[in-house]
This record gives C-alpha cells, sequence and structure tokens, in this order.
C-alpha cells in the first residue's frame, strides 16, 4: 500500500468517530455543520480572492457561517429569509471596499458561491434530520465516505476510462465500483437500523440513495476541481494529511444532500 494511501486511510480513521458522534443530537449536529461551513468557506474565499486580507476573508466567511446556526436554531421554517439577509449584508460590504467594478464582480461571486454551494449545501443534513430522522441523517454523510473509499480503491486498480479528463482523474470503473459499494454499503446500514428500530430506507430507496450519491458525487468533485483549476490550486487546503482541504472533503456532500433531501421528501412524505 502506498505511504499517501495509509495517511489517507488513518487521517479519515481519526477524524470519524468524533463527526458520528456529533450525529447524536440535533444541536450538536448544527453545531459540526457550522464548524466545517467555516474551515470549507474560508477554504474557498481564500484560493479564490488572492490578494484579500485575512481578516476581510474571514468576515465574509463568517456571513456563510452564520446561516446553519440562525437557520438550524432559531429561524427553521424561513431558510430564505436567513439566505437573502446574509446575502444583501455581504453584498453591500463588497460594494462599500470594493475599489473597481471588477474586483466587486469577482468578490459578489466567491462570496455567493460560499453562501449558496457551502453553507447551504451542506445545512441540508438538518432537514434530513429533522425530518427523516438521525439514522438516515448519518447514512447521507457515511454512504458519500462508502462511495469515495470504493470509488477510489476501485479507481486506483482497475481505473481506465477517464470522466472529465480536464477536472479529475476519476475513472468510469471507480464510479461503478463506487455505486455498487455505496448499495452494499447502505443495505447493512439500513439493516442495522431496522433491527434497532431506527427509521431507515427501504432496499429501493437505498438504491436510489446509491444512485443519487454516485451521480452527484462525482458532479460535486468535477465543480470543485473547476473552482480549484481556475484558481491554480491542486488541493482547497492542507487541514487533513492525505485528503486535502476541507471542502476537498466534502465537495460531493455539497451536491448529493441537497437532492438526497428533494428525493426524499417526493418519495416519502
Amino acid at each position: 500500500m502506498k505511504k499517501e494511501t495509509k495517511v489517507r486511510i488513518i487521517s479519515a480513521l481519526a477524524i470519524a468517530p468524533f463527526v458520528v458522534a456529533c450525529f447524536v443530537s440535533y444541536e450538536s449536529l448544527v453545531g459540526l455543520v457550522s464548524a466545517i461551513v467555516v474551515l470549507s468557506s474560508y477554504e474557498l474565499l481564500l484560493f479564490s480572492l488572492k490578494g484579500r486580507t485575512r481578516a476581510y476573508i474571514a468576515y465574509l466567511t463568517a456571513l456563510s457561517a452564520l446561516f446553519p446556526v440562525i437557520y438550524g436554531l432559531f429561524l427553521f421554517e424561513a431558510p430564505h429569509m436567513v439566505l437573502i439577509t446574509l446575502f444583501l449584508i455581504g453584498v453591500i460590504s463588497i460594494m462599500i471596499r470594493s475599489k473597481t467594478p471588477e474586483e466587486a464582480h469577482e468578490e459578489y461571486a466567491a462570496f455567493f458561491t460560499s453562501l449558496l454551494y457551502v453553507a447551504l449545501g451542506l445545512s441540508f443534513f438538518l432537514p434530513i434530520y429533522k425530518d427523516f430522522g438521525g439514522g438516515v441523517a448519518l447514512l447521507a454523510l457515511t454512504g458519500v465516505w462508502a462511495f469515495d473509499s470504493f470509488a477510489y480503491f476501485v479507481g486506483l486498480k482497475y481505473g481506465r476510462i477517464k470522466i472529465f479528463k480536464k477536472y479529475t482523474r476519476k475513472s468510469l470503473e471507480g464510479v461503478i465500483g463506487g455505486f455498487l459499494g455505496t448499495f452494499l454499503y447502505s443495505i447493512i446500514f439500513n439493516l442495522i437500523l431496522s433491527l434497532m428500530h431506527i427509521r431507515h430506507l427501504s432496499v429501493m430507496e437505498s438504491l436510489i440513495f446509491s444512485l443519487i450519491v454516485s451521480v452527484m458525487d462525482t458532479f460535486g468533485d468535477v465543480f470543485e476541481s473547476s473552482l480549484k483549476r481556475k484558481a491554480g490550486v491542486k488541493d482547497s487546503g492542507v487541514i487533513m494529511p492525505g485528503h486535502g482541504g476541507m471542502l476537498d472533503r466534502i465537495d460531493g456532500l455539497l451536491f448529493s444532500t441537497p437532492v438526497f433531501y428533494m428525493v426524499l421528501k417526493l418519495i416519502g412524505g
């Protein structure tokens, strides 16, 4: 096994128990989502807005991170009110600070991406938890972990047909292996939930979930890779040894979690 792969596994095993423990209560999940939004948004804004002061980057990051806190704890029924309020505060701040229209437009785009893509996307864990339970919310997270792991190892050994060559090293074989592995993992995970009398997915719902993760995780990776290519960086950060930055670890979640919730609402009521 390559040294990079060993570091990747050790790093994941070290942080996974803490993350899973945060699903014990809704409030701890809000805290987890907020903390991850802080780290991921800061990385995104830092590589997107080169030359700006870290204090300014931190301010825009804080606005994004306020979304899961205010939405999750105080205005759960009105996410649009929270989103537009934070957006307006950010935009007005950018207008006041920016020296040129070009600089302002660049900052608008980066801030809106941080708020909509990172903060709103990750916050879909909260309604999944509220509406479908902690077990299903935990599956939404660990299912993506399963897909990434299976896709990585299958792609490493059998990957030949590259997809989206301009942006990522992902292979078709890896995606197929990730889908099959995620489906198997989902069946076992939901069986355990059923034995514990915790709300879970049926076999058909597990199949749909695995398809969503396989497709949306892949597009999420491609989207983040395109942002990094534009900025000229390889990784979003260095916070996780063997994995790059926090944004690198959650890029699939930011696409798959909102879609998973919307499908759950359609088929689960």
